[in-house]
């Protein structure tokens, strides 16, 4: 099995091929979140296959740079876990767990979100932002889902992208409790899953199929 068989056997974007043929590889995490002992682990095997180092994504990951292709294999087996621990991605702020702006528990929320998203056939990939008060440090007004929390509860927000096309997403509902938040985004991504082209981000689908009809799907009372 040559080098570019066995990347093909491991989770997704475990291990990519740089311009200099060097890899990386993306020891697995969950929402920026590393204990002790996997800290310890990362460093350990930077430090015995004499590694550049690592950097921090922009999707709250640690990315491990400049792996020879043959050390690859043992750097993955030293790790353990790599790749990305769901499918889409789901990025939350410190919330109420360490900011002191923060109205709800954002992070607990990413997670339960990540969880949803991972339940879906989607047609294209969906980011998510949640973000414990409305200064949106997780960006959530420019994700396909977005989450954020005030006082009274959460606003839910879809069809946001951060890319070239620049979306704001609209807002779906406020002051919803996180179970009435979670239902209304499950509408949303379910009229998105079923009626989205190939390929179709979230934004591009709220503009060609319009914004009355999203809310005239996910809106109704069942």
């Amino acid at each position: 099995m040559n080098t570019e068989e066995y990347i093909d056997t491991l989770p997704k974007k475990a291990a990519r091929l740089r311009a200099d043929g060097t890899y990386t590889v993306l020891p697995m995490m969950h929402h920026g979140k590393l204990d002790a002992n996997r800290l310890s682990l990362i460093s350990r095997v930077v430090a015995d296959n004499s590694l550049p180092g690592i950097r921090i994504t922009a999707g709250q990951q640690v990315l491990i740079d400049g792996v020879p292709a043959d050390r690859l294999k043992s750097v993955i087996e030293a790790l353990g876990e790599v790749g990305l621990a769901y499918k889409h991605k789901a990025q939350g702020c410190l919330g109420t767990d360490g900011c002191k702006l923060g109205q709800q528990n954002s992070r607990a929320a990413a997670e339960r979100l990540s969880e949803l998203l991972d339940t879906y056939d989607m047609p294209c990939k969906v980011k998510a932002g949640v973000s414990g008060c409305p200064m949106c440090c997780a960006e959530s007004m420019a994700r396909d889902v977005g989450l954020y929390g005030k006082k009274g509860g959460w606003t839910v927000s879809f069809g946001g992208n951060a890319g070239k096309r620049v979306r704001c997403g609209d807002i779906l509902g406020e002051n919803l409790s996180e179970d009435e938040a979670f239902e209304l985004i499950a509408k949303a991504l379910s009229f998105y899953a079923e009626n989205a082209k190939k390929k179709e981000r979230t934004a591009r689908f709220v503009e060609r199929v319009g914004l009355d009809a999203l809310k005239s799907a996910v809106l109704t009372a069942d």
